[in-house]
């Protein structure tokens, strides 16, 4: 199978990151905007549209990747926690019409599950499991090469799946999410109420943690243990071939990495074990991810 360029656009709260990759994942040309402080549709399409327009002419197709809510079906973001001015986003009308090229669109977490099983440490592996690990948890899974997205594509969120029966409230308004209690925001949060410090950066908090911090090290070890279980309840679902792990916090896996593969390898069923491969995934950027949407789709 022969597969050819494909631009990936990855839409962060930022910044705008469009890339042209070939078949190897090898990126050739890239192009950053910074994302718009006062945002609406019109003048952030303008500024996607600017950022696409030098590397279409190699490309065969575009994927696009961001944070949801979103419809996959339809291309819409329906709306952003981190761009509040953008409401029923068209993304893939809009580029489809503006540059002639087929367009997918994908949740960021589905995008890097795609990215990992393409280009990633476990692309070996029949299916994975990848869970985003920075700001927010977010998931993905591929089974034999194919992404499942679940209903219009917000499937997998296993950020939002409850750790703690009436626990710590979430940005999500539920209470108990295991978002809560491992991700920047949950360690942040947590960290805050039982030291009544806050910190800036989840670099600040895992800086303490080294540093024996006796708060910062209650925290840490809860939500490991808060997030092994919610894999756990995914793996028993799912039955992947790897779990990985992605995303700025994994920076600092050697702090917790261990102990997280160690509670999920004990708390699920043992024939699971036989197979089951669990570790850190490579630094696959945002817009290679996005561009897998396309090399899933476009053979040639």
């Amino acid at each position: 199978m022969s597969l050819r360029n494909a631009i990936g656009v990855d839409i962060g709260g930022g910044s705008i990151r469009a890339s042209l990759f070939d078949e190897s994942g090898k990126e050739l040309h890239s192009q950053v905007s910074p994302t718009p402080e006062h945002l609406d549709n019109q003048s952030f399409l303008k500024i996607l549209k600017d950022t696409i327009r030098p590397l279409t002419k190699d490309g065969t197709g575009i994927g696009v990747g961001s944070p949801g809510p979103l419809d996959n079906e339809r291309g819409v973001m329906i709306s952003s926690a981190n761009m509040q001015g953008l409401k029923n986003l068209p993304i893939k009308e809009e580029l489809k019409r503006e540059f002639s090229l087929p367009v997918w669109y994908e949740n960021d977490a589905n995008c890097a599950a795609l990215g990992e099983a393409y280009f990633g440490y476990f692309k070996d592996t029949e299916s994975q499991l990848t869970i985003t690990l920075g700001t927010g948890v977010g998931g993905g899974f591929v089974d034999k090469g194919k992404l499942y997205s679940g209903y219009l594509g917000n499937g997998i969120e296993i950020g939002h799946t409850t750790s703690v029966i009436g626990g710590a409230l979430c940005g999500c308004g539920v209470h108990g999410c295991v978002e809560s209690y491992f991700s920047t925001r949950g360690f942040l949060g947590r960290y805050f109420e039982k030291s009544k410090r806050k910190l800036k950066h989840a670099e600040a908090f895992f800086q303490l943690v080294r540093d024996k911090d006796p708060f910062a090290t209650e925290v840490l070890d809860f939500g490991t243990l808060a997030l092994a279980h919610a894999v756990r309840g995914a793996v028993h679902l799912l039955n992947p071939e790897a779990v990985i792990f992605v995303g700025g916090i994994t920076k600092s896996y050697d702090l917790f990495g261990k102990t997280l593969e160690a509670e999920i390898r004990g708390s699920i069923f043992p024939v699971l074990n036989d197979r089951l491969k669990i570790g850190a995934g490579g630094s696959l950027s945002g817009a290679l991810g996005a561009a897998s949407l396309v090399f899933s789709k476009e053979k040639v």
